[in-house]
């Protein structure tokens, strides 16, 4: 029935959530960027007569389009419009991706993710293009913008539809299970140089508080000044991962001006607030200890790994992996929060530096760290594994532990003649002299004993097979045998 409705093709149920996938945030973010257009027109006294090309250039900067306004080209863009553009995409394709469903299903959730962009994205090159003999804009690459935009748009949907569907496309792809845990372990990593990036342009910020005022009064008028905050908080994910590649060792630069734990050198910035944080005089010498940071990281990498196994090659794959993925993620970050600032030149972080510093300090740092911890056992981890293996069975069996081979699934039971109360019985005589015949050990009479019947007494088989049931004279035969010998015993 299911399969006879989708070929059948798909219902209003299943059509809505794709329209949404393909329109919804574009739509959302088409509305944002003309309410954002709208209000820098009117408040630079400019008019709304260039609305449209703002908005076309809005859109391709939100995709981190490279935008050339009056012969200058901004390669940094503000990170937080993406950041928010991505999460919508995500929760789009999160429910018109459903559960359960095939993964052959999900091509139309990812071709309708990155359909309606396009098509956007196409209207916006064409309103520039028209607009660049009027106005001061520029028009960019038209290969470079779908890139940029099919790239966000397709990587949030994958994003969306990983918690649901990676198990599933793991298994398809045959991806083994442990890339998985390092993928993990990878994006902890990530988090944790996020988070000292954030600690360390938060310290700075509050070092230079006295720039950063200044700055901010350079606005003139209360709308110059909420102007250059907002402008402030929208460059803040690309300061805090400039700062992150810090505590690697790797430089950051912008322009003429340069920093890293060993050196600095100062120079004039743009008057944007957040570029307080940038050095005023050498590197001081209380930051190197921000060294032990990617040292924690990779400690804690080794430390996992080595947990999950106590052989040395699979410590070593894991670990190699993990840096990988750490110093590929890093490295990607770093590109999409660096760019050219127009005569300033390359902003961000050295990306060469980033990868190459993050591959050597997880990488080398976490195989030492994993090899250590695994000879001498301090781990917690590495303990509790040591002594699972240690105590898993040896593969020998007792033999109270085996089956009885020889089992017929019953059991007999003798059962003792009832005495009662008899008087002048002739047979009682004759039962006293047998039972004294017992007691002294007269064993003629006691075999001249006429046998007692038995009857027998069924029970749960065991989980061996029993062997076949003997007949009931043989196990008469049997149990007077037993108890001659035990007789004969005593």
């Amino acid at each position: 029935m299911m399969d006879s409705a989708r070929a059948a093709g798909p219902g209003p149920s299943e059509t809505r959530p794709l329209f949404v996938m393909a329109f919804g945030p574009s739509l959302v973010t088409l509305l944002i960027t003309f309410v954002a257009g709208a209000v820098v027109l009117l408040t630079s006294s400019t008019g709304l007569g260039a609305i449209a090309p703002t908005v076309a250039g809005l859109w391709l900067a939100v995709h981190q389009v490279p935008v050339t306004v009056s012969d200058i080209t901004l390669g940094v863009l503000p990170l937080v419009p993406t950041v928010a553009l991505v999460a919508g995409v995500a929760r789009a394709a999160r429910r018109a991706g459903g559960e359960r469903r095939p993964l052959a299903e999900l091509r139309s959730v990812l071709l309708c993710a990155i359909a309606g962009p396009a098509l956007f994205t196409a209207i916006a090159l064409a309103v520039v293009n028209d607009a660049a003999g009027r106005f001061t804009i520029g028009t960019p690459p038209p290969l470079t913008a779908f890139l940029c935009t099919i790239g966000v748009h397709l990587g949030a949907a994958l994003l969306g539809l990983a918690p649901a569907y990676w198990r599933d496309a793991a298994h398809f792809l045959h991806v083994p299970t442990w890339v998985d845990d390092c993928a993990r372990l990878a994006g902890r990593a990530l988090l944790t140089f996020g988070a000292v990036g954030l600690a360390i342009v938060v310290v700075r910020l509050a070092i230079r508080w006295e720039t950063v005022f200044e700055l901010i009064r350079s606005g003139n008028d209360a709308v110059g000044m909420i102007s250059l905050v907002l402008l402030s908080l929208l460059y803040l994910p690309n300061v805090v991962i400039g700062a992150a590649a810090l505590p690697l060792g790797a430089g950051v630069q912008l322009g003429p001006i340069s920093m890293s734990l060993f050196s600095a050198a100062p120079g004039r910035a743009p008057g944007v607030p957040i570029l307080a944080v940038l050095p005023q005089a050498p590197s001081p010498w209380y930051l190197l200890p921000l060294l032990v940071v990617p040292a924690f990281v990779a400690v804690r990498v080794g430390r996992r790994c080595a947990a999950r196994s106590l052989d040395l090659g699979p410590t070593v794959t894991t670990v190699a992996v993990t840096a990988l993925l750490t110093a590929a993620g890093f490295t990607a970050a770093a590109f999409v929060a660096g760019g050219e600032l127009g005569g300033f030149g390359y902003a961000g972080a050295d990306l060469l530096q980033v990868f190459l510093f993050t591959l050597g300090w997880v990488g080398l740092v976490g195989v030492l760290a994993a090899l250590v911890l695994q000879q001498a056992g301090e781990s917690r981890a590495v303990r509790a594994a040591r002594r699972a293996e240690e105590e898993a069975p040896s593969g020998y069996t007792t033999y109270a532990d085996e089956p009885d081979a020889i089992d017929d699934g019953a059991t007999v039971e003798i059962a003792p003649a009832q005495r009662g109360d008899h008087d002048g019985d002739p047979d009682d005589d004759l039962r006293e002299h047998d039972e004294s015949a017992a007691d002294t050990g007269d064993f003629d009479a006691l075999a001249e004993q006429p046998t007692e019947e038995v009857r027998p007494v069924s029970r749960p088989a065991r989980r061996a097979t029993p062997a076949p049931a003997a007949s009931k004279r043989e196990r008469s035969i049997a149990d007077i045998e037993e108890l001659d010998s035990y007789t004969f015993g005593q």
